[in-house]
């Protein structure tokens, strides 16, 4: 068992494709526990979630802080996320970033006052990194669990559930504690620039907010050769229902 911050990830969980093939069930039982446990009055139309939330991002483990805020819209019925971001880079210096995954295509836009473009990715790569970045924030649009048919699922034991859209690789395990919330999110198919590393996440502090029972604070990190490297820091502040 591999243990990043009190979360614990088998290193034994690599199965072939078609094993897991064979395996997948519309939704294993976890996914339709911790759904039941998220939604305490489901909307009538699950369009998807609004998210507020604050907190830091650093670029490289010896690169600076930064302070950010942002709001992230996340769909219950297709593979589709916005996340739009400011960040404090420097003191009169305000960078907007978006990150996105829509209508089939990963986008991740970066400019200085929202004007002057410093960063600018498209590819297959960014498709996959966006898709599995919208996979692991779901514990912020749990109706997705349910309602997105375009969700696979493979329970791999009774404390982890993988979840892929399209092609195999496009996935990410979920962690489940003993209550059966999903505490961690992880990935080794993430790529970091030209290199593929392995990608994770926790999610602590569940709170209600207003019907939608979801973690209050997360965190991720690579784990690169030169050990795990932290770099998004995140507190939510408001989640409700889109539309």
């Amino acid at each position: 068992m591999l243990s990043v911050t009190g979360v614990r990830f088998s290193t034994a969980t690599s199965m072939s494709p078609s094993s897991i093939r064979m395996m997948t069930k519309p939704r294993p039982p976890q996914i339709v526990d911790y759904y039941h446990r998220s939604v305490s009055e489901p909307p009538v139309s699950p369009k998807g979630t609004l998210v507020e939330q604050s907190g830091r991002m650093r670029l490289g483990p010896d690169r600076p802080w930064m302070p950010f805020s942002a709001e992230q819209s996340l769909s219950a019925d297709r593979s589709e996320f916005v996340w739009h971001a400011r960040f404090k880079m420097a003191p009169l210096v305000t960078g907007v970033v978006e990150d996105a995954f829509v209508e089939g295509e990963g986008r991740l836009d970066a400019k200085i006052w929202g004007i002057v473009p410093v960063a600018h990715a498209r590819g297959l790569e960014v498709d996959r990194g966006e898709l599995q970045r919208y996979l692991a924030e779901l514990v912020w649009c749990p109706m997705a669990l349910i309602y997105n048919h375009q969700l696979e699922f493979c329970a791999l034991s009774d404390d982890l559930v993988r979840v892929w859209v399209g092609d195999e690789r496009t996935y990410v395990d979920y962690l489940f504690d003993e209550d059966g919330d999903i505490v961690g999110a992880r990935t080794e198919t993430r790529s970091r620039g030209d290199e593929v590393q392995p990608w994770e996440g926790c999610f602590t502090d569940f709170e209600d907010f207003g019907g939608i029972r979801a973690p209050a604070r997360g965190k991720v990190w690579w784990l690169t050769p030169e050990g795990r490297f932290v770099y998004w820091e995140g507190r939510v502040h408001t989640l409700s229902w889109a539309g």
